[in-house]
């Protein structure tokens, strides 16, 4: 059995990766999430983080936050279409971690039933 992994080539690395998923992609807005998907033409799915001090003021809240949607990606990479997502916070992470488990589960939903690979 071949286990997903997050490997360098599921990354957003550079800032012009990031750049043309902004310009190019939609928009979901999910509770205190926003992803923005747009296509690629590499064959595989990509992900991105842009989660700001201001929205969540201590690293550990935003690396927790990080580590559950890049977790929830890695187990679904496979089902993708080709697409770049980036994740961003737009409003305040909640302080127990239980809701930010429940604000990246009803996110990564949303996100699946859009990038389904058919």
């Amino acid at each position: 059995m071949d286990r997903a992994r997050f490997t360098k080539r599921a990354r957003l690395l550079s800032a012009a990766h990031f750049d043309a998923a902004f310009k190019q992609g939609r928009r979901i807005n999910v509770g205190m999430f926003t992803a923005v998907i747009a296509a690629n033409s590499l064959g595989h799915a990509r992900l991105g983080f842009a989660l700001s001090k201001k929205h969540a003021a201590h690293a550990v809240d935003r690396n927790r936050a990080r580590r559950l949607l890049r977790e929830r990606f890695r187990l679904a990479q496979a089902e993708l279409a080709a697409v770049d997502l980036v994740i961003m916070l737009r409003g305040k992470l909640p302080a127990e971690p239980r809701d930010v488990t429940a604000a990246a589960d009803a996110v990564w939903q949303q996100v699946l039933s859009r990038c389904k690979s058919s």
